[in-house]
C-alpha cells in the first residue's frame, strides 16, 4: 500500500521513537537523582524490573538512567545484590576556608539547620584558647551545617563578645560566619590551627546529623587567627565520617644541619 502524504517515513518514525525514549530516559534519571539525594547512604534502590514497570518503559531505558547515576558516583552496583545509594565523600583539606566557601567551590549550596546562639561566661578551656580571662562573656554558636540540604557537620564555636558585641544580632542561620566577620567587623581570617581526632556520635548528635547512632565522625578542634595574629574563634565541630576524608600535605624533614 502506498504511503499517504501524512505518514512519516521509516527513518522519521525511528527518529521520533528515539527522541521519545531519550525524553523518558531523562525523566527517569531526574526522578532517580531526587530519590538518591533524599535517601540515606547505602540504601537499596528498587530493581530495574520494578522501575521499568513503575515508569512503563523498557528495562534498557531504566538501565541507561542508572548508568548515568553510576557515572556520577551517586550509586554503586553490587552483582547479585542490587544497586545502592552512594553519597560522595568530600575531602577536608588543609586549605583554610569557611564551610560555606568550601561547599560553593564544590558546586553545592551551603546552609544550616537548628541555629542556636547565646552569650555565656567563658569556661577556662574556652578562655585559654580565645586568650581572654575566664568568665568573660563569649558568643556560643551551634549549627547543623548542610550542603544541598543534607546535614554535613555539627559546628560549635566561641567568640569573644567584647570584640563582636552585635554578632548574634547580625548572623543569620544560613550566613557564613567568616563573611559576616569580614563584612560587619572588618576582620580578615588568615589561618587556623586544627587538631583532628576520631569520635563517635551520641544518640542526640546522630539524630541531628541524620545518621545511625555510634557512626564515626571527625572531631575538628579549630583556633582561627586574623591577619593581625589575634585569635578570633575557638570551636569543636563534628564532621560526618561517612561523608568526609581528611587530606594532609606531608613533607620530609629539611636536609643537613
Amino acid at each position: 500500500m502506498p504511503r499517504t502524504r501524512h505518514e512519516p517515513s521509516d527513518g522519521t518514525l525511528e527518529s521520533l521513537l528515539a527522541e521519545q525514549n531519550r525524553g523518558k530516559g531523562k525523566h527517569i534519571t531526574d526522578v532517580l537523582t531526587a530519590l538518591v539525594l533524599d535517601s540515606r547512604d547505602g540504601a537499596l534502590l528498587p530493581s530495574e524490573r520494578v522501575l521499568a514497570e513503575r515508569f512503563a518503559v523498557a528495562r534498557m531505558t531504566v538501565r541507561g538512567a542508572i548508568d548515568a547515576l553510576e557515572s556520577k558516583g551517586m550509586v554503586r552496583r553490587v552483582p547479585g545484590r542490587g544497586t545502592f545509594v552512594q553519597h560522595p565523600t568530600l575531602t577536608h583539606s588543609e586549605i583554610f576556608r569557611s564551610f560555606s566557601e568550601d561547599m560553593r567551590i564544590r558546586g553545592m549550596t551551603p546552609g544550616a539547620k537548628s541555629y542556636r546562639g547565646r552569650t555565656r561566661p567563658a569556661t577556662r578551656t574556652v578562655a585559654a584558647n580565645l586568650d581572654i580571662a575566664p568568665g568573660e562573656p563569649t558568643h556560643y554558636i551551634e549549627r547543623i551545617r548542610t550542603a544541598d540540604g543534607i546535614p554535613m557537620a555539627l559546628e560549635r564555636t566561641n567568640l569573644a563578645a567584647a570584640r563582636f558585641p552585635t554578632l548574634l544580632d547580625v548572623l543569620g542561620r544560613d550566613d557564613s560566619l567568616y563573611d559576616v566577620l569580614g563584612r560587619v567587623f572588618g576582620v580578615r581570617l588568615e589561618s587556623a590551627r586544627q587538631v583532628v581526632t576520631i569520635a563517635r556520635l551520641t544518640a542526640t548528635e546522630a539524630k541531628r546529623l541524620e545518621v545511625a547512632e555510634d557512626t564515626p565522625a571527625f572531631l575538628i578542634e579549630r583556633i582561627s587567627v586574623d591577619n593581625m595574629g589575634k585569635v578570633v574563634e575557638y570551636g569543636r565541630s563534628l564532621y560526618r565520617g561517612d561523608r568526609y576524608a581528611i587530606q594532609m600535605h606531608v613533607s620530609p624533614p629539611p636536609q643537613g644541619g
